[in-house]
């Protein structure tokens, strides 16, 4: 191996890139049972995968509908994977079976080039393609199927699959798939995780507690639950205001429902359903300080 690889190759690092939000990973740690870290853009998830977690498991955990994404890299060696989407497998058949299956034909590798010193030609090293680093055309088109590209685009695809391995290759091609890029910068290391925006810690807890903390998060998506969270998140003191509104208000229809009457039981209730969610918002408002201290 020449000196320049042996300074450039690194520990391998896994990242999972998942259709699924900052609010959704408290619940997906749960299930996993197991810690990570992830960043968060656009709606997407690029989670780095901890030892003794399988990275396909957390990425088929986003959204069932679309594709996700396993890439990895140790500077060198390099390789994407993309999962079909879990409702477009057999219903009646284990989905972690057939992701196995299609593994070989949904994963493009890049190898790192290799220098034959046997040359013709004295001094002179020809560069040599690792194996891995031609894919099978085969590769190509069971992605773009996945990805819907356009014939242009599966071109483009095929370029980067022959493509040398370098640091930019694995951006390059998840751009092309209209995917974010930062789940490529994770796992090249350009920068440190907590340099990152939208980067979150998320562990198993308990699901009470994992609904505060889904409710707590920033999201970064842009549909409308999702900017109404924004708002809160960022300014706490919302939750607050909606919180003392409703004690006034339950107070209010408590008072009302005092007096007796027919609608007495109904104005109780109504006002018991206030306090509650009053407590709510209070509990809320805590969970959303805790995290900012963090």
């Amino acid at each position: 191996m020449s000196e320049t690889a042996r300074t450039t190759a690194r520990q391998t690092r896994t990242v999972a890139l998942l259709h699924a939000d900052a609010p959704q990973l408290p619940f997906l740690a749960g299930a996993l049972g197991s810690p990570f870290t992830a960043v968060t853009q656009e709606g997407w998830s690029a989670a780095l995968v901890a030892p003794g977690v399988d990275p396909v498991a957390l990425a088929a955990a986003g959204d069932p509908g679309s594709v996700s994404v396993v890439l990895t890299s140790d500077g060198e060696s390099r390789t994407l994977r993309v999962c079909p989407p879990v409702t477009a497998l057999e219903s009646h058949a284990d989905w972690r079976e057939q992701l196995a299956d299609l593994a070989e034909a949904t994963t493009l590798r890049w190898g790192p080039e290799e220098r034959d010193e046997t040359s013709a030609v004295p001094g002179a090293a020809s560069v040599v393609d690792s194996p891995s680093a031609v894919e099978s055309p085969a590769v190509v088109e069971s992605i773009a199927s996945l990805c819907d590209l356009d014939p242009a685009a599966t071109a483009r695809l095929e370029n980067y699959a022959r493509t040398p391995s370098s640091a930019l290759l694995l951006e390059s091609v998840l751009q092309l798939l209209g995917l974010p890029v930062v789940a490529a910068k994770i796992v090249e290391q350009q920068r440190e995780l907590h340099e990152f925006e939208g980067v979150g810690e998320y562990e198993p807890r308990t699901t009470g507690l994992s609904l505060l903390d889904a409710a707590s998060v920033e999201p970064s998506g842009n549909d409308v639950l999702a900017r109404i969270q924004r708002a809160y998140v960022r300014r706490p003191a919302l939750l607050l205001a909606v919180g003392g509104a409703e004690i006034a208000l339950g107070a209010g229809l408590a008072g009302l429902a005092s007096r007796g009457g027919r609608g007495a039981k109904l104005l109780g209730s109504a006002s018991a359903l206030m306090f509650s969610d009053a407590a709510v918002q209070t509990a809320l408002w805590a969970a959303v300080r805790a995290r900012k201290r963090r």
